[in-house]
């Protein structure tokens, strides 16, 4: 099951615009650009590119070409295509590096994974996505077909879920007015279902995603936050054919335990 990248046109969440002079329109495109390329397109024509951004063909020519002579991206071998070089992974490096949150949680996402025969995954924010930053498999037999760096729309999926309801009301109010695009003919449902989910974070500490996503899965999810009590992180573990009730009782606590930990460490304190 492949994941669903949400591509918005040329500016990140929160688009800023003509009005804002400290706002460079032509660096938001190159990240645009950049953003296109993911663990299930990792290869992309200008076309596609000029697709998935809504920018003019020309642009997205000049675009490219400077992103190459910069070196954050590349001529694909034996294609007409581009990749992502080596300079972005660099950037990349710095923020998910050896020490990061990722490789400190990993041996209890992995044991969360084994217990429940799916996945868990922590994931950021990244425009209007779920970034995968880490991964921890099951021995399931039934997987998504995800990893580190796919992504998942915000208003459907359970990681989406963790941080909206981790947002205060006004907030949340409004990062689901912007999502509008991502649900079709399910607006309302939407709406009444992030609200329960809100309302189970407040209670057990963990939201649950059933069949919103898909019809065949079930996911739970929980926010951890930084010093400003800001979602950063989302821990979310979810498949095709999970049992409900396994899930709320099992698997819920588990990562709610697992962001709170996260939290801690955002904190500067010890685990």
């Amino acid at each position: 099951m492949a994941s669903t990248a949400s591509k918005k046109a040329t500016t990140p969440r929160g688009a800023k615009t003509a009005v804002d002079r400290q706002f460079v329109t032509a660096l938001a495109r190159g990240m645009a650009v950049l953003r296109c390329f993911d663990a299930i397109r990792p290869q992309l024509g200008t076309t596609e590119i000029a697709q998935m951004t809504k920018l003019p063909q020309p642009t997205v020519w000049r675009l490219c070409y400077t992103l190459q002579q910069l070196g954050y991206l590349v001529q694909a071998p034996d294609s007409d295509k581009l990749r992502i070089e080596m300079a972005v992974l660099g950037l990349g490096q710095y923020a998910l590096g050896s020490g990061d949150i990722g490789e400190m949680v990993l041996p209890e996402m992995t044991q969360i994974a084994k217990l429940s025969g799916a996945a868990v995954s922590l994931g950021i924010v990244d425009q209007d996505d779920i970034l995968i930053v880490k991964r921890a498999q099951g021995d399931g037999q039934l997987l998504m077909n995800l990893s580190v760096g796919s992504r998942l729309p915000i208003a459907t999926s359970s990681a989406g879920w963790a941080y909206l309801a981790g947002l205060p009301t006004a907030a949340r109010e409004e990062a689901l007015q912007k999502l509008k695009y991502q649900v079709t003919g399910k607006w309302t449902a939407l709406r009444a279902a992030v609200e329960a989910a809100a309302a189970n974070l407040a209670t057990n500490g963990f939201v649950f995603n059933e069949g919103f996503y898909h019809p065949d899965v079930n996911a739970v999810g929980s926010p951890a936050f930084d010093k400003s009590g800001k979602p950063q992180y989302v821990v979310t573990c979810g498949g095709p054919n999970l049992k409900a009730k396994f899930m709320r009782d099992e698997i819920g606590p588990r990562l709610a335990r697992l962001s709170r930990k996260i939290t801690v460490a955002l904190a500067g304190r010890a685990l």
